[in-house]
């Protein structure tokens, strides 16, 4: 009897045992451990992923194998295709893995498995690499990068790292961060380290299920990246040159201007034998100093509140009216002094040639320390990158290119 008893006390034991194992390995929770994604931004925009997933498959979240959902980028103004990935290529556990991929809506989904089509109730390395095409937003003055890399999971991330690395160096003047969280409550809590060719983010804590890594990173346009000709035909060179469609239209209105100047210019009254600058008639020369202030006050204006700090609010970065005003100052300047000499009796008209050929001259030089100065304060005061030689562009063009950028 005593036998017996031992016998099934033993036994009761392994059952519990096996019970109590059985019951801890359902209870293992489904997560992510670490998430690890490198990605190479070539010149021409392209991306290339190479990510790392450690993940433990405990109560069957993974079965069906392991589908890495990326967002499709829409075609809008500041992007002229729609955003696409290729090159997809898959392991699992060093493996290589089955892959079937599936775009619904705006979803591009990767199922990675095994080659019975599922994933074991285990710890599995997911690798991943594929190239995106057509993710960045290019605006007049930068290009944005702005992207959810980890992806939202129903598990948890316990680690995420995210490097990206450029040919050569980070571009001069780029602005990278990265944030943790959701699209209506995220932190920037990631520890960022600076590489020779790029830069690495780290988080400092695990991701719930639903959060994700998100990098924002501009740079200035145009500068360090170039379109693809062949890929993207003449929107290629009116992205790398966005300056090539303002200027062709500045230089035909320009020399449109200039061909009603002339017109004006040689049918204005003349005598062939006065002095050009002595008037024939009995009316009084107009003063200098008062048609300069008639006819320049408006780029003077244009200039005192550009360079005024407390006044140059008017060109803020966020729809200062004085940018839409600016550009017409030289055309303004340009059509009153035609309309003098074309209205003006021979000696005015005399007077206002001469005028012409002093001030002219005399603007566009000290328009340039000037534009220096209105850059600086606006630079100073709003932190809005505008240069010196484009807000000179602004005040001494003679057709408003800027309406056409």
């Amino acid at each position: 009897m005593r036998p017996s008893r031992l016998y099934l006390i033993a036994k009761l034991f392994v059952y519990s045992s096996l019970l109590c194992v059985g019951i801890a390995r359902a209870q293992t929770p489904d997560q992510i451990r670490t998430f690890d994604s490198q990605i190479t931004v070539d010149r021409d925009r392209t991306l290339h992923f190479e990510e790392r997933f450690e993940i433990v498959n405990g109560s069957g979240i993974f079965d069906n194998g392991f589908h890495r959902q990326l967002r499709i980028k829409p075609i809008s103004p500041q992007r002229l295709k729609v955003g696409s990935f290729q090159s997809v290529g898959a392991k699992v556990d060093g493996h290589d893995a089955v892959l079937r991929t599936n775009e619904d809506g705006n979803v591009f989904d990767i199922g990675i498995a095994t080659e019975a089509g599922t994933l074991s109730r285990d710890n599995h390395v997911i690798e991943l690499g594929y190239t995106a095409k057509h993710q960045f937003s290019i605006y007049k003055n930068s290009e944005d990068l702005n992207q959810n890399i980890s992806g939202e999971w129903p598990v948890s991330i316990e680690k995420a790292t995210v490097e990206l690395n450029f040919p050569g160096e980070l571009p001069k003047e780029a602005g990278v961060s990265a944030d943790t969280g959701t699209d209506s409550h995220f932190q920037f809590d990631c520890v960022r380290t600076n590489l020779s060719s790029g830069v690495r983010f780290e988080t400092t804590h695990s991701l719930s299920p639903g959060n994700r890594i998100f990098i924002s990173a501009s740079f200035p346009h145009p500068g360090y990246f170039v379109s693809d000709f062949k890929e993207d035909g003449y929107r290629a060179v009116l992205q790398n040159y966005p300056l090539l469609l303002p200027g062709l239209v500045s230089l035909f209105g320009s020399i449109v201007l200039a061909v009603a100047g002339f017109i004006v210019w040689r049918r204005a009254p003349r005598s062939l034998d006065a002095p050009s600058a002595v008037p024939t008639d009995s009316s009084p020369s107009p003063s200098f100093w008062r048609e300069v202030i008639r006819l320049y006050r408006f780029p003077m204006i244009m200039f005192g509140l550009a360079i005024i700090p407390g006044l140059n609010f008017t060109y803020s970065g966020h729809g200062g009216p004085c940018w839409f005003i600016a550009p017409m100052c030289f055309p303004w300047v340009i059509v009153r002094i035609l309309i003098k000499i074309a209205k003006g009796s021979e000696a005015s008209s005399r007077w206002y040639k001469s005028f012409f050929k002093i001030t002219i001259p005399s603007y566009i030089a000290i328009a340039l320390p000037l534009s220096w100065a209105a850059a600086t304060s606006i630079r100073v005061s709003f932190g809005l990158p505008i240069s010196t030689w484009t807000f000179f562009a602004f005040m001494v063009s003679p057709f408003p290119w800027w309406y056409f950028s």
